[in-house]
This record gives structure tokens, C-alpha cells and sequence, in this order.
């Protein structure tokens, strides 16, 4: 039978792991939807960190006006931090205490799978509720098609790679665009589709500079003024790879056209939230208090065929890690030099 909502009095929310635009608007809509159901909400500065270190700070009324004020920030503003401690199970059992000492019935946390993974040894080892929703800008969590953050960092890629593009094309340059991931190429692949790019580049598909070479000079042959590669970071400048920088020099060798390297960067994770991360985080945010109040908990929120639903928070923990889009890399592929 499920738990009465008036059972739950208190919940606490943090944010973990790098910041993705939308977390504001989830701890928002998660704050607004508890106080209008006679329920407490405490907000935890700096993560799982925050959480052992007992940054507690209660969200009233007069608090909410003020922190409604980061609904269009990309950033997050209880702050995110990272705990190599958190993954000893006695730090979560110590983590578990401190929440029953303050009173708090269930924990929500924002973030990607090493979030979800830090929660659910949470509740496994601490003894408490938790509820888990998915912020990460890499879209790279295995229970959920859609992540909180990815569409803004999305169009913030695009919008940067817009503007290289009229740069190189003024000087039939070429360009080497770094864009982040974390070894999960979403970021990369739908950007280097939207912009047109020459080439896209993950771990699935890494390229020599010799394939490099011969991308710039046929697309040149075929009398495009610009070269533009979209690659995921971290790839090259180890395990024996040239760095980018060194295969631009290359290039620009062999070539004679101005070869630059461009790593995007934080600038990313920043900004305007867009609308989509807006609504799409505070809808999953309503959603994880629905299950709340109807007495469900250690739950994710996942988006499945555009549909908001929960999973179990160990049956996500579990799941296969998502693959590259290859197939969308071959068709890319093919008509991308014309």
C-alpha cells in the first residue's frame, strides 16, 4: 500500500558532478511543488561534499522569491563538487546519519550516473530515500534518452561552430573543434551534423593525420573554402596520438591554409538555459515528487520515447552504457565532402 504524502515532512536536494543548465530549474520546481504541499524543502550547497560537511539550508517562502531568480542561469546554485570520499560505503552510512539527523525523509540528487551511483549507495548503505534526475550535459546516462543540460549545450556548440565557420571561410582555413563528452559523443555528432562538419570524430572513429590531410584537400578539390573537424575532447595527445595541435601544424604544412585548433570549452556548460531544458527539468522535477507523495522512492526520472517516466534507482545503476550513434556517423559520412 502506498505511503500517505503527509508522512514525507521534510526532503533535501543537491546537485553533483559538473554543472548542466536546466539544474537550477529542477531544484526550482522541486522547492515550489513541496512548499505548496505543506512539505519542507532544504537545498545542500556543493554536493555530496556539501552534504558531509552539513550545508543545509532551508528554502522558505521568502527564499524561493529570491532563488526564482536563477530560473534562466545555466548555472547551478546550491554549487556542485565531487567526493572521492563518497564512494567508501562507510561515508555513506556516515552521509545517511546526517540526513536522519536533520530530519530529512528523502534526499533528491541531480546529475549523471556517478550522482545516480553515489544515491543509490546512499540508500543502500545509509539507510534513507532517495530520488535521482538526470543532469549532464554528455546525455550520456544509460537509463534516460534525454538528459537535462544536453540541448543547451547543444546549441551553444552550434552557435560557436556558426561562428568558425564564417572565420575559416574567410580564409579557407581549417579547424579542429574540440567539443566536450567525456568519451560519450553525442555532443560531438549532433553538432558536427548540424553544422555540416567535414568530419566528426569519437573514440569509435578516431582518424590519423594522414585522413585528416586527405579530408581537407578533397573538400577543397570540391570547392568548399573551409574545413571543419568536430571532435569529442580527450581523444588525442595520448595512447601514442599526435595532439590536435600537432596534426593542425601538419596539416597547415602540407597545405598552405591556416590550420587552427578551437576547444569550445567551458562556455558550454554556461549561459541561457534554453526553453526545452527549462520545461524538460522542471516536468521530470514534478515528476519525482509525484512518486513522493504516492509513496515511491529511489527512483530515477528518465525520458523514454518522449515520455517522463521512473525506473528503479538500481536497475538504472545497472544498465548498459549507451553506445555511439554509428549509424548516424555513416550517413554523415557520405555526404559530408560535397
Amino acid at each position: 500500500m502506498a505511503k500517505k504524502s503527509t508522512k514525507v515532512k521534510k526532503i533535501a536536494i543537491l546537485a553533483s558532478g559538473g554543472n548542466s543548465p536546466g539544474m537550477n530549474n529542477a531544484v526550482i520546481a522541486l522547492c515550489k511543488k513541496t512548499i505548496a504541499k505543506k512539505i519542507t524543502p532544504y537545498v545542500i550547497y556543493d554536493g555530496y561534499k556539501g552534504l558531509l560537511e552539513e550545508k543545509f539550508v532551508l528554502i522558505d517562502q521568502e527564499k524561493l522569491l529570491h532563488i526564482e531568480e536563477y530560473n534562466s542561469r545555466g548555472n547551478i546554485f546550491i554549487g556542485s563538487a565531487r567526493s572521492l570520499d563518497f564512494y567508501k560505503p562507510e561515508v555513506k552510512a556516515k552521509a545517511g546519519k546526517i540526513l536522519k539527523n536533520h530530519g530529512i525523509d528523502v534526499l533528491f540528487a541531480i546529475g549523471g550516473d556517478g550522482t545516480y551511483k553515489g544515491a543509490a549507495g546512499l540508500h543502500k548503505y545509509g539507510k534513507v530515500n532517495v530520488m535521482g534526475l538526470p543532469g549532464t550535459i554528455d546525455n550520456d546516462i544509460s537509463s534516460s534518452e534525454q538528459t537535462i543540460g544536453f540541448f543547451t549545450c547543444l546549441n551553444r556548440i552550434v552557435n560557436t561552430i556558426d561562428a568558425l565557420r564564417d572565420s575559416f571561410d574567410s580564409h579557407s582555413g581549417v579547424c579542429f573543434c574540440e567539443v566536450m563528452g567525456r568519451g560519450f559523443s553525442d555532443l560531438a555528432i549532433y553538432a558536427g551534423v548540424a553544422t555540416d562538419a567535414e568530419a566528426i570524430v569519437t573514440k569509435d572513429n578516431l582518424k590519423t593525420k594522414e585522413e585528416f590531410l586527405k579530408i581537407a584537400n578533397e573538400t577543397k578539390n570540391n570547392g568548399k573554402r573551409s574545413c571543419l573537424f568536430v571532435i569529442t575532447e580527450s581523444l588525442y595527445g595520448k595512447d601514442g596520438l599526435p595532439s590536435l595541435q600537432e596534426m593542425a601544424k601538419y596539416i597547415e604544412k602540407e597545405t598552405g591554409r591556416v590550420t587552427r585548433v578551437n576547444v569550445i570549452g567551458h562556455v558550454q556548460r554556461g549561459g541561457t538555459t534554453d526553453a526545452w531544458d527549462r520545461a524538460n527539468a522542471t516536468l521530470m522535477a514534478y515528476k519525482a515528487m509525484d512518486c513522493v507523495l504516492s509513496g515511491k522512492f529511489n527512483r530515477v526520472i528518465s525520458m523514454i520515447k518522449g515520455q517522463i517516466v521512473d525506473i528503479d534507482i538500481t536497475k538504472a545503476t545497472n544498465a548498459s552504457r549507451k553506445k555511439n550513434k554509428m549509424n548516424i556517423l555513416k550517413e554523415h559520412k557520405e555526404v559530408c565532402l560535397i
